[in-house]
C-alpha cells in the first residue's frame, strides 16, 4: 500500500517557477521520483494530473515544501487533502 500524506497547498504557489533545470514542477516531480504523473494524487480525484502542485505536510514540523502530481482544481484547494503519491522535495 502507497504512503498517505496529509498536506496543506501553499497558497499562490502557481506563480513559481519550475526548479532549475526543469520545463516544469510537474517534469521535476517525474524525474526525481522516477515515476509517469499520470492522474492527480489527491486520493479522491481521479483527474489527469496537468501541473506539479506545491504543499507543505500539515500538523508536522518538517517545513518544506514539497510537490506532487495535480489537476488544476486540486493544486488549488485552500482546505487540507490527502495525497497518495510520492512528494518530491523543492530543492
Amino acid at each position: 500500500m502507497e504512503e498517505k500524506f496529509l498536506l496543506k497547498n501553499v497558497m499562490s504557489a502557481s506563480v513559481l517557477p519550475a526548479p532549475e533545470g526543469y520545463a516544469s514542477r510537474l517534469e521535476y516531480w517525474e524525474h526525481t521520483t522516477g515515476r509517469k504523473a499520470d492522474k492527480c494524487a489527491h486520493e479522491i480525484c481521479q483527474r489527469p494530473a496537468t501541473e506539479g502542485a506545491i504543499a507543505t505536510k500539515a500538523f508536522s514540523t518538517d517545513r518544506h515544501r514539497y510537490v506532487y502530481p495535480a489537476c488544476e482544481t486540486c493544486a488549488r484547494r485552500t482546505e487540507m487533502l490527502y495525497v497518495t503519491a510520492p512528494l518530491a522535495p523543492l530543492p
